[in-house]
């Protein structure tokens, strides 16, 4: 490594070609023109950003994400390719497209491929062609394999994104979306627990048959390691080397630099948001003008037990040490006293510190929740 700085780069792509029952993103079925708008002013925050942060400083993951990335027109990407090509990569730096199998094309693979980008991941969500019917999604179990096979033989690294806890699911019809992913060979798996947003559709007419998801998860958690998939975070299995670094970043409290409407990012200890509006984000970039609607600083307890939760999303866990030395001795005394008032079974002993078990990942938003209250405490004292 060249010793630059480092930082990650997320960019929001707000279109589907449908929107999805149970899905709460910033996402929508684009209006005549809002795709060519939303490109020229990505392009303006793409110039942004390599003038305010990329002058002696190189991207180490560029992720686009959605909606579906995917479902942009190739000319829109070869536009954005154009500002993408300007900024300076690290040259190992993960630059991941979030895809359907539905809109997976061999000439949009082949353009990906000549600008950098190493990695799919494929929202396939299940193999079983009723579930994919309750969840409108656009594609079948076969073109979810089918586009499995064409990412992968057109050199791509691929990550499979599965959801369970669906209405009427079963054990076994799980297994069969498990396996079936995994005889793929894929070297990423990511899987989801159907949560019900207010925002979804589902939100206000809520399906019937949702089952409890807590045996699906531990049954993921038994089945990928023995197929040589390990769980390197709390919703994600990995083979060796094949995690997603974009993923981590955000674990780590690392730089991310945001573009897009509704796009989260993390600077110098800020999180910050943009317009979750395609109209006020883009009104803010064509005047030239910050298109951040919320931020936030932390500071403190609140800080070190944020960073504490973060860190326990991920079988690393913390690191004692490391983790004394950024936030106090006192932040992790704090942390440790808390963990210490729980069941013994929910946490496993790292070589630098300690992570959360495999029984503790299946109760890790409980957890999670004691530990913020240190900082809750904090801000009402």
């Amino acid at each position: 490594m060249d010793g630059k700085r480092e930082f990650s780069l997320y960019v929001h792509v707000p279109f589907c070609r449908s929107k999805c029952p149970y899905c709460a993103f910033y996402s929508f079925r684009p209006r005549s023109g809002e795709v060519e708008r939303w490109t020229d002013c990505i392009v303006k925050e793409l110039a942004a950003i390599r003038h305010g942060y990329l002058d002696d400083a190189q991207l180490a993951t560029v992720y686009f994400g959605g909606g579906t990335p995917s479902y942009l027109p190739l000319e829109q990407w070869r536009t954005l390719f154009k500002a993408l090509d300007a900024l300076p990569r690290s040259p190992d730096c993960e630059f991941t497209v979030e895809a359907n199998p539905d809109s997976v094309s061999t000439e949009k693979l082949a353009l990906w491929n000549d600008h950098g980008v190493t990695r799919i991941s494929l929202g396939v969500q299940s193999l079983d062609d009723d579930e994919l019917k309750r969840l409108a999604r656009p594609h079948t179990s076969r073109q979810a394999l089918d586009a499995v096979e064409l990412c992968q033989q057109s050199g791509f690294r691929v990550s499979a994104d599965l959801m369970f806890a669906l209405p009427g699911q079963t054990l076994r019809k799980w297994h069969k979306s498990l396996s079936g992913i995994v005889r793929t060979g894929v070297g990423h798996i990511s899987v989801y627990q159907l949560t019900i947003e207010p925002e979804s559709f589902w939100g206000s007419h809520q399906p019937e048959g949702l089952p409890d998801g807590y045996a699906m998860y531990r049954w993921a958690q038994y089945y990928l390691p023995r197929k040589g998939l390990k769980q390197y975070e709390i919703a994600s299995f990995a083979r060796e080397g094949r995690e997603s670094r974009h993923n981590l970043a955000y674990w780590r409290r690392t730089s991310v630099l945001a573009a897009g409407p509704g796009a989260w990012g993390f600077l110098d200890g800020r999180r910050f948001a943009h317009h979750k509006d395609l109209a006020a984000w883009a009104e803010a970039v064509e005047s030239g003008v910050s298109p951040v609607a919320y931020e936030e600083r932390q500071t403190g307890t609140r800080e070190a037990s944020e960073a504490a939760v973060l860190a326990l999303r991920t079988a690393e866990g913390i690191d004692c040490k490391a983790f004394a030395r950024r936030y106090g001795r006192p932040y992790l005394d704090a942390i440790v006293s808390k963990v210490r008032q729980m069941p013994s079974s929910y946490f496993c002993r790292t070589q630098r510190g300690f992570s959360l078990s495999p029984r503790g990942m299946r109760v890790g938003n409980a957890i999670w929740c004691e530990l913020l209250e240190i900082g809750e405490g904090e801000r009402q004292s």
